[in-house]
């Protein structure tokens, strides 16, 4: 078997592999061998799993972006965010978010600051390149994360909802201080940030808030041991304090127009004004 030959089917096996086919090269050899396959049909064999590998990563990711919650009309991404827009000294960090470097140093990221600046594009374009690189993300506003804690207590499976929270790659917590959160909610949210600290593999949870993060603990009810697990949050984290004017209305358009009079019509006048 020459070398040439050798690298077609580890191309071929590695093909394969990549859509779940456990095949080896001394076993493609001999399928090749009994069925007098040459160069044209390992080929066709190479294209052909290769076009099934794309496939199938595009199912993988189509799924990824359904079960995230992500907005899928007019999705927020990087690419339709305007970094020039933004300034600053730190604005190449903030244009350096694509990397995701965070996510796999398991550092979390936080967006801070008013209304319309882009802190919510910014965060669902985080979660979407994850799910483009195959990893899970889940999207979520604090004030349905409360209301879903509520739920799961009611219906007595709270440890359920926590660890579906602790699964994602890539948790987002949009609007965090939008609603205060009641003693068992506080302790439900703070067993996910706890489970998540120690979780292995890529890892971030993004958040975003109008509110500084020392303020944070405002929004959530407990004792000062308690509290001070908020502190695991920002333990190991990027922090993007945001300034500057809303986003929101460039698309607006305004118009002024004026109303005339109403003509007044004479009263028993015939069609000619007699």
């Amino acid at each position: 078997m020459t070398m040439a030959a050798n690298d077609a089917y580890a191309a071929v096996c590695d093909a394969a592999a990549a859509i779940g086919l456990p095949l080896e090269p001394a076993e493609l050899a001999t399928l090749a061998s009994d069925h007098d396959m040459g160069e044209p049909e390992l080929s066709a064999l190479l294209a052909t799993f290769g076009y099934l590998g794309v496939k199938r990563r595009e199912s993988s990711i189509e799924t990824l972006l359904r079960l995230s919650r992500l907005p899928r009309k007019e999705p927020k991404t990087f690419d339709n965010f305007d970094f020039n827009r933004i300034q600053g000294r730190d604005a190449k960090a903030l244009a350096g978010l694509p990397a995701l470097a965070d996510l796999h140093a398991r550092r979390n990221v936080a967006f801070i600051g008013p209304g319309g600046i882009g802190k919510t594009h910014l965060a669902q374009a985080y979660g979407r390149a994850c799910c483009l690189q195959g990893l899970k993300t889940y999207y979520i506003k604090a004030s349905e994360l409360k209301d879903r804690f509520e739920s799961a207590m009611r219906r007595g499976n709270p440890s359920r909802v926590v660890g579906a929270l602790v699964k994602p790659s890539c948790l987002i917590i949009d609007e965090v201080g939008r609603r205060r959160f009641d003693r068992e909610c506080t302790d439900l949210f703070f067993d996910v940030v706890d489970r998540r600290y120690e979780k292995e593999g890529p890892n971030t949870m993004i958040l975003t808030s109008n509110a500084v993060a020392s303020d944070w603990p405002e929004f959530f009810t407990g004792d000062d041991t308690l509290l001070c697990t908020l502190d695991r949050i920002f333990d190991k984290a990027s922090v993007f304090m945001m300034r500057g004017p809303s986003y929101r209305g460039k698309g607006l358009d305004t118009y002024s127009v004026e109303a005339v009079p109403q003509a007044t019509k004479q009263r028993g006048a015939g069609p000619m004004g007699v």
